[in-house]
């Protein structure tokens, strides 16, 4: 049996080295990263120009033919990974009859349904991380007294989805881009999306 100062000492020794351990993790990360990069960028901003380029197409069309979703908005976001990262979002507002916890127990609930779907390069060799967000927002009922915000239960009955999955850069193509146009703007689910067991790596709590 070891002596408690021995252990003491032990524990700060490896407190001391896991920043290090930790940092040259993310660093061998970056490099697999960027050598992903340099073999497929030409295939990987191709598909990413497509779908900015019918993203913006969307946008342009009269408001009547943008319903209920009014515009994709596109962007690149910085990564301490320089992992080349970004993200594709709509949204679309509708009513839903819920259960509270508070009387009259049923009432008429205002969401925003959000769709995200993000890219970026994996450190895998060949591969991509795609994210897929779905989520529901109802709007805070605000207090007529204070005008506070009042957070209550609802009992929406909604899916939520945050998945991201493995997808190969080959299959990054034409008809890809187009099913997701189709997913953004509420034409199709997510079982329109040819992202299957076989590419998921995780869900997200």
């Amino acid at each position: 049996m070891t002596h408690w100062l021995e252990d003491a000492e032990r524990e700060e020794q490896h407190k001391k080295q896991k920043p290090l351990k930790d940092s040259a993790k993310i660093q061998d990360k970056m490099f697999r990263i960027k050598q992903n990069y340099d073999v497929n960028k030409d295939s990987y901003e191709a598909f990413i120009s497509r779908l900015k380029d019918l993203s913006e197409r969307a946008n342009n069309l009269p408001m009547e033919k943008r319903e209920p979703w009014l515009h994709i908005d596109t962007k690149a976001k910085d990564s301490k990974l320089d992992n080349h990262f970004y993200f594709f979002s709509t949204n679309e507002r509708f009513d839903k009859r819920v259960i509270t916890k508070h009387f009259p127990f049923v009432k008429n609930q205002h969401f925003k349904h959000i769709r995200v779907i993000y890219f970026s390069i994996s450190k895998e060799m060949g591969k991509v991380e795609v994210e897929l967000k779905e989520d529901y927002l109802a709007k805070t009922r605000i207090s007529s007294e204070d005008n506070s915000q009042i957070k209550e239960f609802i009992d929406d009955g909604l899916q939520r989805v945050d998945v991201i999955f493995l997808y190969n850069i080959s299959d990054l193509n034409n008809e890809l881009a187009f099913k997701i146009l189709d997913y953004l703007v509420y034409k199709e689910d997510l079982k329109s999306l040819p992202f299957g067991e076989e590419h998921f790596k995780y869900k997200k709590a």
